[in-house]
C-alpha cells in the first residue's frame, strides 16, 4: 500500500504510533544522559548545580528538549546530547558571559575523552555548537540548531517567541507555545528514575 492510499484515520493511527516511539526514545536518551553523561560534566564542570543556569535545571532541561527537537527533525540525538550537556560548563554566573562558551571547550574534550569513542567530525560538530551557542550566528548543522534552539527556548517564553531565532520546526512550535504545557510533556515522558534525579524541575529552566 503507498503512502497516499493510507486513509485518514489510518494516517492518525500512525501519526500517534510514530510519536509514541519518540516519546519511548526520548525518555530512554535522558536517562542515558543522567546515568552515564551528566556525572561526567559534574567531575568536569564550574558550573552550579542548581539555579537559572544549573547543571541539575537549566542544562537538564536543554538536554530534554534537545533531544526532543533532534527526534523530530529524524536525527540521532548522541551528538546534541553531548553538546547540550556541555554548553554551560564553564559559566559560573547568571550575568552576560559572551565567553563561557569558548571556555567551556577545554572542559567538554576532558569529558569526550572519558567517555570515549567519539569520532573527529562529532567532537568538531559539539565544540562548534557550545563555541558559538550564545551567538546569532545561522546553524551549520542539526547539531548547533538543536542545542542553540533548546537553549534559546527558555528565552523565548519569557521575553516573547521571534521565530528568526529558530531553525527547527519543532522548536518553533515549542517556543511560540506554553512553558507550563512544555513541562507538563516533559514530566509525562521521563521516566521514574528520571524524576527522582530531576527534583527541582520548574518552568523557568
Amino acid at each position: 500500500m503507498s503512502w497516499h492510499s493510507v486513509s485518514e484515520d489510518g494516517q492518525q493511527k500512525q501519526n500517534f504510533l510514530l510519536n509514541m516511539a519518540e516519546r519511548v526514545s526520548i525518555s530512554k536518551y535522558f536517562d542515558w544522559y543522567l546515568m552515564d553523561i551528566m556525572p561526567i560534566v559534574e567531575r568536569n564542570a564550574i558550573q552550579q548545580k542548581y539555579g537559572y543556569h544549573g547543571l541539575y535545571t537549566h542544562t537538564a532541561a536543554v538536554v530534554f528538549r534537545g533531544i526532543d527537537y533532534a527526534l523530530n527533525m529524524g536525527k540521532s540525538p548522541q551528538d546534541v546530547i553531548l553538546a547540550c550537556a556541555f554548553h554551560d560548563m564553564a559559566r559560573t554566573t547568571d550575568g552576560d558571559d559572551t565567553k563561557h562558551g569558548a571556555n567551556a571547550i577545554p572542559m567538554a574534550l576532558r569529558a569526550m575523552d572519558t567517555i570515549g569513542n567519539i569520532d573527529i567530525k562529532s567532537r568538531d560538530s559539539i565544540t562548534y555548537a557550545i563555541k558559538n551557542h550564545s551567538f546569532n550566528f545561522v546553524a551549520p548543522d542539526y547539531v548547533s540548531a538543536c542545542l542553540w534552539d533548546a537553549d534559546r527556548t527558555r528565552l523565548a517564553w519569557e521575553l516573547g517567541y521571534n521565530p528568526r531565532f529558530f531553525a527547527t520546526g519543532r522548536a518553533k512550535t515549542v517556543a511560540a507555545g506554553d512553558a507550563k504545557q512544555y513541562l507538563h510533556f516533559m514530566n509525562q515522558n521521563m521516566s521514574v528514575f528520571a524524576r527522582q534525579i530531576i527534583i527541582q524541575l520548574d518552568k523557568q529552566y
